[in-house]
């Protein structure tokens, strides 16, 4: 087995065929056919079969391709640290730090290391942790879910995020002040029930109230506020979102005497691998920024291993 092998194997799940991946890649679909034949023979045992939509892994690929990312990973992070280079950062972000870090954040690191590539990957936490556990992120900077973090993973909390119902501003139920009132409304989630955008769910339990009727489940601010602005569905969303005016001038708060619980903004990585130094100096930066921000916690890590602190010099 060896690393082109499975960058090949890599290449072929990625663009869903051995044709696409060969024309991506500047290589004959034989050669990538032989690379992947000489792969499984190595393995003893199949790891993708052919058919009429493309190529389906095997139970075997599938355990492979979690190894074969955090491998592929690890091998370009080797080369550029002990090639002096800079190189590429992958770097995760969920809305919330998105919207009130980046904007501070990245034309300061790019002063600093003009070399230096960001690659910024969008999401909530149920697709940027995982894509931190195999590699493919240095670090994300995501809402931590109620569960806390895998294994082998490391959290450091940047900033916390008080909430507040939000609505369009002519909405017929701006002057409500009881969570009751608004039971019959339809809501908009940022992400899935019992995730840090579903708190919305947590909210009307904990105040004994049925279940919300959820009308859609959004990933990005763009898109909230785009349906508040048109429609009369209601949202929990933090504060500081709507204070720093990312959600324009059309949307405000709902002032009900209720309020819900809050969740932590965090900086991800794993364990057991320190970060190449452009990664830290990005790291220290955002810690910075969220400082300055408004809402936030001093620095508290918590790892689900024992590890070494992580140093943001």
């Amino acid at each position: 087995m060896t690393l082109q092998q499975l960058r090949d194997f890599l290449s072929v799940m990625e663009h869903g065929s051995f044709r696409a991946a060969a024309r991506f890649s500047g290589v004959s679909q034989a050669g990538l056919t032989h690379s992947l034949k000489a792969l499984e023979t190595s393995l003893g045992t199949a790891l993708m079969i052919r058919n009429g939509r493309g190529v389906q892994l095997t139970p075997a690929g599938d355990r492979l391709r979690q190894r074969a990312l955090l491998i592929d990973a690890e091998a370009t992070r080797a080369t550029n640290e002990l090639g002096g280079q800079e190189g590429v950062l992958r770097i995760g972000f969920s809305p919330t730090p998105s919207a009130l870090l980046l904007p501070k954040v990245v034309p300061l690191f790019r002063s600093r290391f003009p070399r230096s590539e960001l690659r910024l990957m969008g999401g909530l936490f149920e697709k940027l942790l995982p894509a931190v556990r195999t590699g493919q992120l240095d670090f994300a900077v995501i809402s931590l879910p109620d569960a806390g973090i895998n294994p082998g993973m490391r959290s450091q909390v940047l900033m916390k995020a008080e909430m507040a119902v939000v609505a369009r501003r002519d909405h017929p139920l701006r002057a409500a002040w009881r969570l009751d009132e608004l039971a019959g409304q339809e809501w908009i989630l940022m992400g899935p029930a019992g995730a840090p955008g579903g708190t919305v769910i947590r909210f009307f339990q904990e105040c004994g109230l049925p279940r919300p009727h959820v009308a859609v489940v959004c990933d990005s601010f763009t898109q909230v506020t785009s349906l508040l602005a048109g429609s009369d569905y209601l949202a929990l969303m933090p504060r500081l979102v709507l204070e720093s005016n990312l959600l324009g001038q059309s949307i405000v708060e709902i002032k009900i005497r209720e309020q819900a619980r809050g969740y932590d903004v965090a900086l991800i990585q794993r364990s057991e691998v320190p970060l190449v130094p452009a990664a830290m100096a990005l790291a220290a930066m955002l810690t910075s920024c969220a400082r300055s921000v408004g809402q936030v916690a001093p620095p508290v890590e918590t790892s689900a291993q024992v590890a070494p602190r992580l140093q943001l010099t």
